[in-house]
């Protein structure tokens, strides 16, 4: 993890400050677009001018990393990169409009938070009796995602799987489109990342039942995780930032610095640990070795899980 200091870069270029479009490729009030309006809200206040955030959902992310990577190099168009955008696309498409690695200047990778599965409350209250109930159900029942090919569908058909379960999948538009579906009774079950469940969770609507990764989270202690319960899911859900290739060096480091400091910020981290997200702080090269992990995961996840690319929707 490297850090970086505001003396490193106080006397180098900065970035414009007549405005940034911050690029999320998902729909709005999804988990990966309440992060963004976070730190669009804390480049603003740090003097980047209107940052505006455009929701730019669709081919497993392509649609977006495509606009952003090409755009000018100036640092006024931006992308929040995540795990289907620079991971999961790669095994679906073989020919992208863009290089995962290349093709962009990376900034960041700020966050990441677990997926937990999710039902509504009930008769249910652990997750070897939810085993038990999908089994009886003999293939009647549903479960939710935001897309044929999206994370959530992919670590959902993951446990199943591994699990000896055969659910329906029901894509939907979105994050909150695909809760909407498990809290009105449409489906059974949903594996979102945390910080999109946690709300509803805390609100009385879901109940979980467990969580990827390798620790419980602060607020669901009482939560166990897949691995203690014997099956192993430790993927996560992750979010970055970058820019088209060619950007300055500076101004690269000076918005991966301000974007560690808006993490930093006392109302920030409260809102952050709410949502189950935990800060990180790969910068430049690191976040490229993440990415070029994660391209070489997700292709082999899709291989054994038997997705084709025929099954992808066009927008999710």
């Amino acid at each position: 993890m490297t850090i970086l200091a505001s003396s490193q870069v106080a006397a180098e270029q900065k970035t414009s400050t007549s405005g940034i479009e911050l690029v999320v490729p998902t729909a709005a009030e999804g988990s990966t677009d309440q992060l963004a309006r976070l730190i669009a809200a804390g480049l603003t206040r740090k003097g980047f001018g209107d940052v505006n955030v455009h929701n730019m959902p669709g081919r497993s992310g392509t649609l977006a990393a495509s606009h952003v990577a090409t755009s000018a190099p100036d640092g006024r168009t931006l992308l929040v990169a995540t795990p289907s955008s620079h991971g999961i696309a790669s095994a679906f498409e073989s020919k992208m409009a863009y290089d995962p690695g290349t093709s962009f200047t990376p900034i960041i990778r700020f966050a990441a938070a677990p997926y937990v599965l999710v039902i509504k409350p009930g008769n249910i209250g652990t997750l070897a009796q939810f085993v038990d109930k999908a089994k009886s159900a003999q293939g009647q029942w549903h479960y939710s995602s935001t897309g044929i090919g999206g994370p959530h569908h992919l670590i959902a058909e993951l446990y199943f799987q591994s699990a000896g379960l055969s659910l329906r999948h029901v894509p939907a538009k979105g994050g909150a489109a695909a809760l909407e579906k498990l809290i009105d009774g449409s489906v059974e079950v949903m594996l979102p990342a945390a910080i999109l469940a946690l709300p509803r969770i805390q609100q009385g609507q879901l109940k979980a039942l467990a969580v990827t990764g390798n620790q419980r989270l602060k607020f669901l202690p009482e939560v166990p995780t897949f691995t203690e319960l014997g099956t192993p899911v430790d993927l996560v859900s992750w979010y970055g930032l970058m820019g088209p290739a060619g950007m300055p060096a500076a101004q690269a480091k000076r918005l991966a610095i301000t974007v560690q400091e808006i993490l930093a910020e006392p109302t920030v981290q409260a809102q952050l640990s709410e949502l189950g997200i935990d800060r990180t702080a790969d910068v430049g090269t690191a976040f490229l070795d993440v990415i070029a992990n994660e391209v070489t995961r997700w292709k082999a996840l899709v291989s054994g899980l038997g997705i084709r690319s025929s099954d992808m929707a066009t927008d999710k």
